[in-house]
């Protein structure tokens, strides 16, 4: 089966309907399995079937407790599979590695380890047959992992969130004027809440294939009405535009400009929500800016390899 470029789909859980063919328009279906060791999706089996009886390609994921443990992810990919297995979802098509910032999945275990991690789940439900998926928002992505060498053996195998307009807002259609600006992305999330329904709205930004093989192509979406999605400041420091939200570990200064000799204007501190519009990485740092109501502040959440918070 194969599904086009620019294809919508869904993904589910169990907080989901069991009959996916509820969500209109879907195309593809990626349906959660497994959770760390010891969870398997109660309505796996009835979601993947009633994908598949509605014409869906139909997909699984893996929420992951492995943090940067290479270990362990052999352990979790192994259960991924037999779950995969058991809810119907066979191999040839594609099995994802949901992998975010909780209580039971700590991603700040450096970019290095982490993306040995992930390969190591992802080359074993290859082993096993199944198109390797990695799953996580935008924003952690870059600040955790190192992507590059995730995309150079499984090329587009990012399933990545970004949503322009932020949580819990309806959305029918993505807006390209507004793109993840990261590469190897094979399928944007792009929405919480696709047409009011309460599920995760994607798209999926290369061909999809359920014949076990990844497809490799380029994904250069054509804009319609193109905005800049990065532009150079005055002091000759590239900004990437990307809606998000920084949650720090601790207290951070809100500084009038990007550097670290500007003036504090402010500080945020742990447990605060800091929406940010676009970010820098220069000087060591990666910097985020804040609209404010007189202007922006600028504040670090990176150094070097250290994050100095979260991101949703």
């Amino acid at each position: 089966m194969e599904v086009a470029k620019r294809s919508y789909g869904v993904d589910v859980s169990s907080y989901q309907d069991t009959n996916v063919a509820n969500y209109s328009g879907a195309k593809f279906a990626i349906v959660k399995v497994s959770e760390g060791l010891d969870y398997r999706n109660p309505k796996a089996t009835n979601q993947a079937s009633t994908a598949k009886a509605n014409g869906m390609m139909t997909m699984a994921y893996h929420y992951a407790h492995f943090g940067a443990d290479s270990n362990r992810a052999v352990q979790e990919g192994n259960y991924a599979v037999n779950s995969a297995k058991q809810a119907g979802v066979q191999p040839g098509t594609y099995l994802a590695c949901d992998w975010e910032q909780d209580d039971n999945n700590n991603t700040r275990g450096g970019t290095e380890a982490s993306a040995n991690a992930l390969l190591a789940f992802m080359d074993t439900v290859a082993g096993a047959g199944y198109n390797p998926l990695l799953y996580s928002g935008a924003s952690l992505l870059k600040n955790n992992v190192d992507t590059a060498r995730i995309i150079a053996k499984y090329p587009n195998s990012l399933w990545v969130a970004a949503y322009p307009l932020g949580n819990g807002v309806a959305v029918t259609e993505p807006d390209f004027g507004y793109f993840p600006s990261i590469d190897g992305v094979g399928i944007w999330q792009f929405t919480d809440n696709w047409k009011g329904l309460n599920v995760d709205g994607n798209i999926s930004l290369v061909d999809l294939k359920d014949d076990g093989k990844t497809v490799a192509q380029a994904v250069k979406p054509s804009v319609a009405n193109p905005q800049a999605q990065s532009f150079v400041d005055e002091l000759g420091d590239t900004w990437y535009m990307e809606n998000g939200k920084f949650y720090p570990n601790g207290t951070i200064n809100i500084r009038y400009g990007a550097r670290t000799t500007s003036d504090i204007i402010g500080t945020v501190t742990k447990g605060d929500c800091v929406k940010y519009d676009a970010y820098s990485r220069h000087g060591g740092y990666v910097w985020i800016r804040q609209p404010r109501a007189n202007g922006y502040g600028y504040l670090v959440c990176r150094a070097g390899n250290e994050a100095w918070g979260t991101f949703k």
